[in-house]
């Protein structure tokens, strides 16, 4: 089947700027895993809620800017609910009861939702300043994608220096790989710890409102990003931030060209890739060296 060069063109441009903004999903996961060592089933769920609010306050105020900060940080609420009235008194027993919470938590999520918004589908309105194309070669291609392409990559930067640069990245690394140490030197795990989580949150509420404004916003969108994360993170390595980023990108590569040349089995080539990857490095492409 041929192929114009300018479709597969726009179909890169997509699948970077998708990439892109499930590694922001896929980040805060692979971070809660990395250092709480928690299996987070409701965190497609915080992506929802992310999209929700930001339909709310977009409508109630007629600002997609205010959607975009205030969406998130209410996220970031829940995620500080969620983990410390829930997850932490979980710490340390047995990964089971994490992954049973947490997936109960996304089922409960999931019905407030439809309970509260209702089970149509609904729309974040872009910002009238981000309407519109623009000619990049032989592609028109729609400013407000290149706008969730140029702000992912920037929080995605940022995240990965702060993780590998920073006094609170090395505080971060030193509390999942020495407890007990970190604890002895005043320092309380028990903020870091819920710092992350809603961290990783607010990540998960970005991204909501990104793709809420391009993709429908209905009660299933949780459950459909969680199953793409967790190919993310299974490729990548549970627990690499770098290896999600890199897999991020290649799922939304894939994803695009799959939609592309065979749209009805896009689902069959990730789950294909997932498979050669494990059978070749069973942890993940960078799972040997920082996730396990």
């Amino acid at each position: 089947m041929f192929v114009e060069f300018s479709s597969v063109l726009r179909a890169t441009m997509l699948g970077v700027q998708l990439g892109m903004t499930l590694a922001l999903v896929a980040a805060g996961l692979t971070l809660i895993f990395g250092m709480l060592d928690v299996i987070n089933f409701a965190h497609g769920s915080l992506y929802m809620m992310g999209a929700y609010l930001g339909v709310t306050v977009s409508a109630q105020f007629g600002s997609f800017w205010l959607a975009l900060l205030i969406a998130p940080l209410a996220v970031g609420v829940i995620g500080a609910v969620i983990e410390v009235f829930g997850l932490r008194a979980l710490y340390g027993r047995n990964p089971l009861y994490h992954i049973l919470l947490t997936f109960g938590l996304a089922v409960m999520i999931q019905g407030l939702v439809v309970e509260i918004w209702g089970g149509q589908s609904l729309r974040i309105e872009a910002p009238a300043s981000l309407a519109g194309t623009v000619q990049l070669g032989p592609v028109e291609y729609p400013v407000y994608w290149l706008f969730v392409l140029a702000i992912s990559t920037l929080l995605i930067a940022a995240v990965w220096l702060m993780i590998d640069r920073s006094d609170l990245g090395i505080l971060m690394r030193a509390s999942a790989h020495d407890t007990e140490m970190v604890d002895a030197l005043g320092i309380d795990v028990s903020k870091v710890f819920t710092g992350v989580f809603v961290f990783g949150a607010v990540l998960a509420g970005v991204a909501g409102v990104l793709l809420g404004a391009s993709r429908s916003v209905n009660p299933g969108m949780g459950f459909g990003v969680i199953i793409e994360t967790f190919v993310i993170v299974v490729i990548g390595g549970l627990g690499s931030f770098k290896g999600a980023v890199y897999a991020a990108l290649a799922v939304g590569l894939v994803t695009a060209y799959g939609a592309l040349i065979a749209p009805s089995v896009t689902d069959i080539f990730l789950f294909a890739m997932m498979a050669v990857v494990l059978m070749i490095r069973p942890n993940g492409l960078f799972g040997a060296t920082e996730a396990a």
